[in-house]
């Protein structure tokens, strides 16, 4: 007997508000989806590992402190368990160079930060559609 394997919506960014509204904006545009928030990318790594959840989006935030995103990004990219696992830079730079190396080291997306919560609801659809977040339940 296989047991189903549950997903979730693996996010890593160390600004507590930010955390607030996505969960807000999750709540609210992909309520289904099962969240795990980490505070940088050495705490994603480690619940990556212990996490019941397998990861069917990863959400990194650029500047966070002990492994950032593009560490983080690094790190997920060269472990062949989340080669196939899209990853989103969700950050609040808006630099091309910033992109152009964020989709060099393997991310799926980068999208910047609005200041309002209603466009955050607007990503987290996008998101929602574009990842096919219905699956992850």
């Amino acid at each position: 007997m296989t047991q189903q394997t549950k997903q979730a919506v693996f996010i890593a960014d160390d600004d507590e508000d930010d955390r607030f509204l996505l969960q807000l904006a999750f709540q609210e545009h992909s309520p289904e989806c099962q969240l795990v928030f980490t505070e940088d990318g050495m705490a994603l790594i480690d619940a990556l590992v212990h996490s019941p959840f397998t990861p069917c989006l990863i959400v990194l935030d650029l500047n966070m402190p002990r492994l950032n995103g593009f560490e983080a990004l690094t790190v997920l990219r060269s472990n062949p368990l989340y080669h196939h696992t899209p990853i989103v830079i969700l950050t609040t730079s808006n630099s091309l160079k910033e992109r152009q190396l964020a989709y060099e080291l393997g991310a799926n997306d980068f999208m910047t930060k609005p200041m309002k919560l209603e466009l955050l609801g607007d990503i987290v659809r996008k998101i929602r559609h574009h990842w096919r977040l219905d699956a992850c339940l």
